[in-house]
């Protein structure tokens, strides 16, 4: 459900790809959120998708990481709770560490970016812990890679539609909000 309310905004395309030159060509490649992340961060490695990432952020196209997708950015993982694996390599595109603890955190944050309201939800058992990068909803943004361990942050129009028109300016996009379109909320 994380990607819902993008999906439902009038102008963008959303699609789910197992196709690493779909990441390339894409004006924003999004990670949601998974209950199995060190399972899941294998699968994008034996796709190759773990590279066209790295490629992407290489070159500054725009990722986002939600959740569990925040945490594969992450440069190491420590998980001897979901997977039991213990301690992994993740893809190393944002600066932090994740570890797993057996308390499973639910939390409803909110807060604002740009001066617009945000709201979510949090239901995890990773905690990722940034070293540096600019904050962004509970998570971090370096350049154009994010992260958030928010869910829901999308939901909230003024802030989808302003984060949308600052991203379509980033990667030379002409979107532009429909302005009477209905909100998300009103949509579902």
């Amino acid at each position: 459900t994380d990607l819902d309310a993008l999906a439902a905004e009038p102008g963008l395309d959303v699609f789910v790809t197992a196709g690493p030159s779909d990441i390339a060509s894409a004006d924003l490649v999004v990670l949601p959120g998974s209950r199995s992340t060190v399972a899941d961060l294998g699968w994008l490695r034996r796709l190759g998708l773990a590279e066209a990432l790295s490629r992407r952020a290489e070159a500054g196209g725009p990722i986002l990481g939600i959740c569990g997708g925040y945490q594969m950015l992450a440069e190491t993982i420590h998980d001897p709770v979901e997977s039991a694996s213990g301690t992994e390599r993740g893809l190393g595109l944002l600066p932090a560490r994740v570890r797993f603890t057996a308390e499973k955190v639910l939390a409803q944050p909110a807060g604002s970016w740009r001066g617009h309201p945000v709201s979510g939800y949090e239901i995890h058992h990773g905690v990722v812990e940034p070293t540096a990068g600019d904050p962004f909803l509970d998570g971090i943004r370096v350049g154009n890679t994010w992260g958030t361990i928010w869910h829901g942050a999308f939901e909230n129009d003024g802030f989808r539609r302003a984060w949308l028109t600052e991203l379509a300016a980033t990667v030379g996009s002409s979107w532009q909000p429909v302005p009477d379109a209905p909100g998300f909320a009103q949509r579902r």
